[in-house]
């Protein structure tokens, strides 16, 4: 993925500003910064949720800018929101199921008719959905319904259902928000395993010490702009970045 001088405005309110980023295969790389920096409109960029004002974003050599999510979707880019978004009627299961249908090939007849074909792809849906999560490690807690689930366990569903996209780049938005400390050992464990399956993560988050262990990179915005980019060990260090958190007296 990489964005060229990405844009979006809001008004008179610029939130993201000529950002500039690029993601290669199998890293995990951090965006970070303190509340209303536009991290989540970044993310909402990525995704078509919002569309740049003026800038690029290219994913695979292709522009999205006029993509829609589903679109972006089956393109290969998978996420988690910041504010847990399941499907409060649903299992578990069900949950991650949902995730698969923008890889499916039945038709609205076949569906109607519930054809041999269909319903072998509906099985292969839920043996799919069965091991990511057992992936996850909520195999047993398949059956329950997903919003009833420890908060911790909840997020661990919206990361199995993200993974069922199949997605190329998965991003997470503040996958660790909420969690007590347990909680947040086993999610960077978690996001660890992930990269180790080949995937490509883009996170937010402000658990500085999930950051600092899991990025392979890290980029920071602060009121839109980014302010610094490079390895954990040097946005430690930069003067910037701490600016933006403790202001200019906590640099001195």
């Amino acid at each position: 993925m990489e964005a060229k001088e990405a844009t979006k405005s809001f008004g008179g309110l610029v939130a993201v500003n000529k950002v500039d980023m690029h993601i290669n295969e199998g890293e995990v790389v951090g965006l970070i910064g303190p509340n209303g920096a536009g991290k989540t409109t970044f993310f909402n960029l990525i995704t078509g949720i919002y569309e740049t004002t003026s800038g690029e974003i290219n994913f695979l050599g292709q522009p999205i800018k006029k993509s829609k999510p589903y679109e972006i979707a089956k393109l290969g880019i998978g996420r988690t929101f910041q504010n847990i978004r399941l499907f409060k009627s649903m299992t578990a299961l069900e949950n991650v199921m949902v995730g698969q249908y923008c890889r499916t090939h039945a038709n609205l007849l076949g569906a109607i008719l519930r054809t041999k074909a269909v319903r072998r792809e509906q099985q292969q849906m839920k043996d799919k959905a069965i091991e990511l999560l057992k992936f996850v490690g909520l195999e047993d807690k398949k059956d329950e319904i997903a919003t009833s689930l420890p908060y911790g366990d909840q997020r661990k569903v919206e990361v199995a259902r993200a993974l069922a996209t199949e997605p190329r780049l998965l991003l997470l938005d503040e996958p660790a928000a909420g969690m007590n400390s347990r909680e947040k050992v086993e999610m960077q464990q978690l996001i660890k395993r992930i990269q180790e399956k080949g995937y490509t993560v883009l996170l937010i988050e402000h658990d500085m010490k999930l950051v600092m262990g899991i990025c392979d990179r890290i980029l920071v915005l602060d009121y839109g702009n980014k302010i610094a980019e490079g390895l954990p060990a040097e946005i430690q260090k930069s003067k910037e970045v701490i600016e933006a958190y403790l202001g200019k007296g906590g640099a001195a």
